[in-house]
């Protein structure tokens, strides 16, 4: 059930990552920071697509034992670096530094070699596999997952650490978002303390925590990949709602004003504004907004041929609470207005 869990988790992560390096590719301007985000994205894209083991089967370098998990640790290792660097970027004060010859990217891949030679010395039958919780065949084994989640904490933790101080930097949405980010990291850095504890713990201790403690360690897995994908698709959840509350409201006015838009408009159909013809036209049609500025306009000229008063003329109505009452449902009446020089009695 856990491996089924962790697939899908794996293939919606890999989704949601494709679709932010697309965005980062096409709807963002191009800056000299946007190689390395999207190295990164690019990098735990992979090791999650062999997290999932119908992607794995297929290829062909999986079926050497170790591989997989090799695989893995390096994708997490550089894009964790990567990410960390990315953040730390505009806080550093030294002069900007490629991030290829970067500390931290030279860093994950000496660790990423360090990894594979360890696995690639151990004995094959030993060798693990990446969505198993296998401590304890060898102790080279061990090593490949003490080194590789003191690592990862590192780049996690760092990674939170500039989250947070960006965030005392920004306001609005941007700062959410980071605040999500960071929450995810912290989260990752939960699970690379409990992995490192079932290393320690498993030959120590015996019983059945480690099936629980396994259960609550892909707990905090979930979390922080749906904290990391929330952050990073943040901007794009912030448009999206404010998009559909526009919309909303403009559907609203658009309701209301209709019985007093088809009284006035009966009584003056000069009024009713032409639609342009093509595909222009067919655009306004579709458009909420557009559909409703032209009936506010409407029902305003006609109110003016009519005569009503000015104050009982449909005012603009705002943006987040539009009036309810833009056009009353009767024409009021109006006392004929004296010539100069005349007298009514």
């Amino acid at each position: 059930m856990i491996t089924r869990l962790q697939s899908l988790l794996s293939a919606f992560l890999c989704l949601a990552l494709l679709a932010k390096m697309v965005a980062l590719r096409v709807g963002s301007r191009p800056t000299p920071q946007a190689p390395l985000l999207l190295t990164a994205l690019g990098s735990f894209t992979v090791a999650a697509l062999v997290g999932i083991p119908a992607v794995r089967a297929r290829i062909p370098i999986a079926t050497v034992p170790g591989v997989a998990s090799i695989i893995m640790d390096t994708g997490v290792s550089v894009s964790l670096a990567l990410l960390a660097t990315y953040l730390w970027t505009p806080l550093w004060r030294a002069g900007p530094v490629p991030w290829w010859r970067g500390r931290l990217f030279l860093t994950a891949l000496a660790v990423s070699a360090l990894l594979a030679a360890l696995m690639a010395s151990t004995p094959r039958a030993l060798r693990t596999d990446p969505l198993q919780n296998q401590y304890t065949g060898d102790w080279r084994i061990v090593g490949v997952y003490v080194i590789g989640n003191l690592f990862f904490l590192g780049c996690s933790g760092a990674s939170a650490i500039a989250c947070a101080r960006i965030v005392r930097m920004v306001r609005g949405h941007i700062a959410v978002g980071v605040a999500v980010g960071a929450v995810g990291m912290v989260a990752y850095a939960v699970t690379c303390v409990n992995r490192l504890f079932l290393v320690a713990g498993q030959p120590l201790l015996a019983g059945e925590w480690f099936t629980w403690y396994s259960v609550l360690n892909f707990v905090f897995t979930e979390a922080a990949v749906l904290a990391s994908v929330l952050g990073l698709h943040f901007t794009a959840v912030w448009r999206v709602t404010v998009g559909c509350r526009r919309l909303f409201d403009d559907l609203r006015v658009f309701l209301l004003l209709g019985p007093a838009w088809r009284r006035l408009t009966a009584l003056h159909p000069d009024v009713v504004l032409p639609w342009e013809p093509g595909p222009r036209g067919l655009r306004d049609r579709l458009d909420l907004s557009y559909r409703r500025y032209r009936r506010e306009i409407e029902c305003q000229d006609a109110l003016l041929l009519t005569g009503a008063h000015p104050a009982e003329r449909p005012r603009p109505t705002p943006q987040r609470r539009p009036a309810a009452r833009a056009c009353p449902t009767r024409t009021p009446s109006r006392p004929a207005e004296a010539r100069p020089g005349t007298r009514h009695t």
